[in-house]
């Protein structure tokens, strides 16, 4: 139960990460110190690490959670295109970094796809 709120925060962070990047005036409007941030990530990653120590996770949910993650990121890069926000780290459709790091990550995915279909054989 509390990989799923871990998962939750972690989908908030994204969020409001590309908010900020994709529509930087948002940053004056709503303050939120850099402090928080760092706690947050810090805290989520350690927090996952000493909870996941000698617990395996199901291959299926960690494909799950990279198919689920990896369009998300797609999905909010899109929104917020769409609503004429422009990424300031150059996290955008036009980078070919973006793409090949994309690539890369649907390899994993339909890499880890075939190896749990070969195991239920």
């Amino acid at each position: 139960m509390a990989l799923k709120y871990i998962t939750i925060l972690i989908v908030l962070g994204f969020t409001v990460l590309f908010a900020y990047d994709y529509f930087p005036g948002v940053a004056t409007t709503i303050e939120v110190p850099k402090a928080v941030f760092i706690f947050l990530v810090l805290g989520l990653f350690l927090f996952s690490m000493f909870l996941n120590k000698n617990k395996r996770d199901d291959q299926k949910t960690v494909l799950k959670s990279q198919v689920f993650l990896s369009f998300y990121i797609v999905f909010l890069m899109g929104l917020f295109t769409v609503l004429g926000g422009k990424s300031s780290s150059g996290i955008s459709f036009n980078n070919m970094f973006f793409w090949m790091v994309f690539v890369i990550a649907i390899y994993e995915i339909f890499s880890q796809w075939r190896n749990i279909e070969k195991s239920h054989e």
